[in-house]
């Protein structure tokens, strides 16, 4: 069976955009609707589509903005910045129709994007059950992009074929109060975000979610972004006869799972376009990003990395493509906060993934949560959300609002090996007082790699002392030892227990020693 890639144009979701037999008459994209939050403090766009060369008129509040529709039928009016407010309204004239938006606010707008654990329900959490009956919250509005089919085994039907490959993969979304029953079914770890920033700020918070279980950070980029990256324009640029199912560098979860999806057009043997999944390159930016481009926000939340984790060695970088390019799609300096990924003991190279993250803070304007005290042995989802969830918060009002909070978890500043005491001292920054054990007697998590007998004989010990003095640690190594890595929570599911005067747990890291006296 030959295949090849259909690259997707720009067909955008009926949920967000407007059907093409529609620009003979009044219309705007779903994204307005009662209850929705606009961004504060950025000018305000309204745009959507009429008859052509007619007369649209616009009014927020006491301002009148009048524009005439152009000749493909599209029209557009931006209204001055203001602060935090509401509830106001929106009223649209043109083609003889009026069409009103009520109950608007004006504050914080955050885009919850990833995969499956941001995608994660609040109902499904291990706080939800206490959660959810005390979800009133009119400050709070979601919009939720909801996908037309699980990510399971099961396959797509001929109609989700058609449709995912249009990039149709939503539900028409709108605007929502934030109640149990809309708080139930959205995001556990978007939810408790906006709880935490609307308790802080006490402004109203809207929330986009748009993440989508097992999907890869490749999916979240544009091909324009691709292909102007020399070194991961593989992803979008295949040699003759190719398509992205045969890239050396994905996780095989990917491929084995789309032709599970994929089952019945397999099945029939069909040749030529592959049909559209939410697993391949640039798909998700088409279809859940390029959608919301047009409504200002404040910043971007994320959880995502597992199914990018088999290939931890180029994520820093498509990571940083992503913030690229998704910055430049909004034309906004979007802060990003994202969270590293916690224990699991079945995933080998998750260490390695871990330090992938914490390269992409040379990003400017991000944030990263260490959650490395939490996690399953063996489920890819920890049900525990709320923890992570408010450190997010807290790093985005530390961040972005200026709170003063502290914030971030204690990294590994520098490091110095002293061999003559036989010891490695190690500083470390953001401990804000110092360092201290959260569980236990001694500090636990530290392995050094070496050598032993003369460096004869590969080994692996836990240091003869660690001492604890403040923002230092130091490492005590017994005299027949020769050091060469020293790790700190440097395992799939590793025990550890140091963390700064927040609680907050210290990073994961290893060290590399220099082989000269």
């Amino acid at each position: 069976m030959k295949i090849q890639l259909k690259f997707y144009g720009f067909i955008l979701f009926l949920g967000l955009i407007l059907p093409i037999n529609s620009k003979a008459q009044l219309h705007l994209p779903n994204l307005f609707s009662d209850h929705m939050v606009l961004q504060r403090h950025l000018p305000i766009p309204v745009w959507g589509t009429a008859s052509a060369g007619s007369e649209v008129v616009v009014r927020f509040e006491k301002v009148e903005l009048k524009t005439q529709v152009d000749a493909d039928g599209n029209w557009r009016v931006s209204f001055p910045a203001r602060s935090e407010g509401g509830p106001f309204e929106l009223s649209i004239l043109g083609d003889g129709k009026s069409i009103v938006f009520k109950d608007i606010l004006v504050g914080e707008v955050w885009l919850c994007s990833g995969q499956s654990n941001m995608e994660w329900s609040l109902k499904r959490t291990a706080e939800g059950e206490r959660e959810i009956p005390n979800a009133n919250n009119p400050n709070i509005r979601l919009f939720h992009l909801k996908k037309k089919h699980d990510m399971y085994k099961s396959p797509f039907t001929q109609e989700q074929l058609e449709s995912f490959t249009a990039g149709d993969f939503f539900y028409p979304a709108k605007w929502e109060k934030c109640s149990p029953e809309t708080a139930a079914v959205f995001s556990g770890v978007g939810y408790f975000f906006g709880k935490t920033l609307q308790d802080s700020l006490q402004i109203p918070i809207g929330l986009i979610q748009n993440a989508v279980g097992g999907s890869p950070i490749q999916s979240w980029i544009s091909e324009e972004a691709f292909a102007s990256h020399p070194q991961l324009n593989y992803f979008v640029k295949f040699r003759e006869g190719g398509n992205w199912l045969d890239l050396e560098n994905i996780n095989p979860w990917l491929k084995e799972r789309a032709l599970q999806n994929w089952a019945d057009w397999v099945n029939q043997e069909k040749s030529g376009e592959l049909p559209g999944h939410p697993f391949a390159p640039t798909y998700l930016f088409e279809s859940a990003i390029q959608p919301l481009q047009d409504y200002p926000l404040r910043g971007v939340i994320w959880y995502q990395g597992e199914s990018n984790a088999t290939n931890p060695e180029n994520y820093a970088a498509l990571f940083e493509l992503m913030v690229k390019n998704w910055r430049q799609t909004w034309q906004l300096d979007l802060p990003f906060y994202f969270i590293q990924l916690p224990k699991i003991g079945t995933r080998n190279l998750w260490p390695e993934f871990r330090e992938a993250q914490e390269k992409c803070l040379a990003i400017q304007n991000t944030g990263m949560v260490v959650a490395i005290d939490g996690g399953h042995p063996t489920n890819v989802h920890p049900k525990e959300k709320e923890g992570i969830s408010q450190r997010l918060a807290n790093l985005a009002l530390a961040k972005t609002y200026g709170k003063m909070l502290l914030a971030e978890s204690p990294m590994l500043s520098t490091f110095e090996w002293q061999k003559k005491d036989r010891q490695i001292v190690l500083n470390f920054k953001q401990t804000y007082g110092g360092l201290k054990i959260s569980r236990g007697e001694v500090p636990t998590g530290f392995l050094l790699q070496g050598y032993l007998e003369q460096g004869s004989l590969e080994a692996f010990i836990i240091p003869e002392k660690i001492r604890i003095e403040n923002e230092k640690i130091i490492l005590n190594y017994p005299e027949n030892f020769l050091p060469v890595n020293v790790k700190y929570a440097w395992a799939p599911a590793p025990d550890n227990n140091i963390v700064n005067s927040e609680n907050l747990p210290l990073a994961p890291f290893k060290i590399l020693l220099g082989g000269r006296d």
